[in-house]
């Protein structure tokens, strides 16, 4: 039963709590009677405990925040506006593939403000204890002076954390955004590089300076075949003892480039570590005397404009006199030779006699419509024209029909071949994706194109270039050994560049790629040569071979290659034939 306990002149309240009780009797209930000034003094004691949290609550906040500005750290939320970024904010940079190959990434900056600092040497010694690669005394020098100092661009979290527990005046940490290459050195002069304030000063990064586009720039380039391309040309640089090395991979239908190596290299993490030479982009920014392998544009010349057939005969049993010039063959043949074997063999004399035969206006004409007359309009910056004769008459027409007397960048080599072997059609390199099919301008018939794919498989089956050969896949291309100019005038013939640039399948190309070594030097296993067919054209097969099934290149019999080689079905002309059914008739 229920019981007051309070007097009635006070109301009261009852609290009913359970209590246990034996099972078999059910839940019993104990009543508590509460008056209304302890319900006050309840309600008293609850408002002095949400005022003491809250006091507490806000009084660490402001310890929190007083901490932060003392040493100058970056909550977590601070928001992009507030940041003291280096740079605006550039695209991520990608491969064809979505790897990626360059980032902004947000850091934070290790700075000390020298006029806030109580003793120079302590804070100074104790910075460089814990980023041992600090020099003390400099930096104490500097706040002795009451300089403002950025120590460090980018610390770890470890090295943050360690700088926050040292407790020293005047330190302050800045949120930054720095440029990060997961890539490292691997395709670094197509990349580029980035610099504090200035952005992209090389390569694509620097493209990317002004780029307008959504998301990602997405670049030609394939990193897996990029790395190939680097692994085979490092490996021949380094057997051969050659000062360095370039290459390319392009395709021929579309002008991307798939792959470019310019070696030594550097890594765009820190281009500042490896010597300003390495940064030079030699694929598209030296030029060279290229040598033999614009024998291969001359012969196309000769068959476009009809003075000369495969099967073209040129004597070059003797050397020729051209003016002043005496010029003759490296191993000759030493008797009359077909326009297929000129090439082949790469007879300088015979491929004089046709570069008089084509005459010096359609030289000039076809060089120029090869795009060796200006530079290249590629993305990089890194480019220059052609270094032209500055006069072109007979002597002039006869070495460069083999490749001296002219100056070229190994691109403009690579693109005008593309041109010569892939149906007649010239397209401008880029190094950028391409999301439509790009123009292009016819410079050769397609018969030009499909005998001239027959001539340079001859150069790899029975030539200079047999190193080159590729089982199932066919390849085309020429060599070239050109002495390198000498300071002195005239020629050197102990420093050469061999070069050997081809395509893959040969009966119906889809990619174009150059192999360069300067200076290489003979090795006993190759008889004391150094030329292009020793050196280069192996580099080619291996870099050719490993690349092809990246590319989804599928080897293919004899009999299939054979019929294409004689019938020049490439893409171009099945994907013309297949829209025009009355094509197939006329043919």
């Amino acid at each position: 039963m229920f019981r007051r306990t309070q007097k009635k002149s006070k109301p009261t309240a009852y609290v009913i709590t359970e209590a246990e009780a034996p099972e078999d009797h059910g839940p019993s209930f104990h009543v508590r009677a509460r008056s209304g000034r302890a319900r006050q003094a309840e309600r008293a004691k609850t408002r002095i405990m949400m005022c003491a949290v809250v006091f507490v609550f806000v009084f660490a906040a402001l310890g929190v925040r007083l901490a932060f500005v003392s040493f100058g750290a970056i909550t977590p939320t601070a928001k992009i506006a507030s940041l003291q970024l280096d740079d605006a904010l550039r695209p991520e940079l990608v491969d064809r593939n979505g790897a990626l190959l360059a980032t902004d990434l947000p850091v934070i900056a290790l700075e000390i403000a020298g006029g806030d600092v109580w003793d120079a040497h302590e804070a100074a010694r104790k910075i460089a204890g814990i980023l041992p690669d600090i020099d003390a005394g400099a930096l104490e020098q500097k706040l002795s002076e009451g300089r403002y100092v950025e120590v460090r661009a980018d610390l770890t979290p470890a090295e943050r954390e360690a700088a926050f527990s040292l407790g020293l005046p005047g330190v302050r940490f800045a949120a930054r955004s720095k440029r990060f290459y997961p890539q490292a050195d691997l395709a670094a002069h197509v990349i580029g590089h980035g610099e504090p304030g200035r952005g992209g000063v090389m390569g694509l990064e620097k493209a990317a300076n002004a780029w307008r586009g959504e998301g990602q720039l997405v670049a030609s380039i394939d990193i897996r075949v990029q790395q190939i391309l680097e692994d085979e040309l490092a490996a021949s640089m380094e057997k051969f003892s050659a000062v360095a090395a370039w290459g390319g991979v392009m395709d021929v239908a579309t002008g991307e480039i798939i792959a470019l190596a310019s070696l030594p290299d550097f890594d765009p993490n820190a281009p500042g570590a490896a010597p300003a030479d390495f940064r030079r982009n030699r694929a598209t920014y030296d030029r060279y005397e290229l040598g033999s392998a614009f024998k291969t544009f001359t012969a196309a010349a000769a068959i476009e404009s009809g003075v000369a057939s495969e099967a073209s005969p040129y004597d070059a049993r003797t050397a020729i006199q051209v003016a002043d010039r005496r010029i003759s063959d490296f191993h000759g043949e030493n008797r009359i030779l077909t326009l297929s074997e000129v090439v082949q063999y790469s007879s300088n004399i015979g491929i004089v006699r046709v570069a008089g035969e084509l005459g010096v206006d359609r030289q000039k004409a076809f060089l120029e419509q090869l795009g060796m007359f200006r530079a290249l309009p590629i993305e990089l910056a890194e480019n220059r024209p052609p270094q032209l004769p500055a006069r072109w008459g007979p002597v002039e027409a006869a070495t460069i029909s083999f490749g001296h007397g002219i100056s070229v960048t190994p691109l403009h080599l690579l693109t005008a071949f593309a041109a010569v072997i892939n149906g007649g059609r010239f397209h401008n390199p880029t190094f950028i994706a391409a999301t439509a099919p790009p123009a292009a301008r016819e410079v050769f018939s397609n018969d030009t194109s499909v005998v001239m794919r027959r001539i340079l498989r001859r150069v790899v089956t029975d030539g200079t270039a047999t190193y080159a050969e590729v089982p199932g896949y066919f390849p085309i291309g020429k060599t070239a050994t050109a002495d390198k100019p000498s300071a002195s005038g005239g020629y050197n013939r102990n420093t050469r560049i061999a070069s050997f640039v081809g395509a893959i399948p040969g009966y119906a190309p889809r990619y174009a790629i150059l192999v360069s070594f300067d200076e290489p030097q003979p090795l006993k296993e190759t008889y004391g040569y150094a030329t292009a067919g020793w050196n280069a054209a192996p580099a080619f097969a291996r870099i050719a071979a490993r690349a092809a099934p990246i590319l989804g290149l599928a080897p293919v019999n004899e009999a299939v290659a054979l019929s294409a080689f004689v019938t020049g079905e490439t893409e171009r002309v099945r994907e013309a034939r297949l829209s025009d059914p009355q094509m197939e008739q006329r043919q």
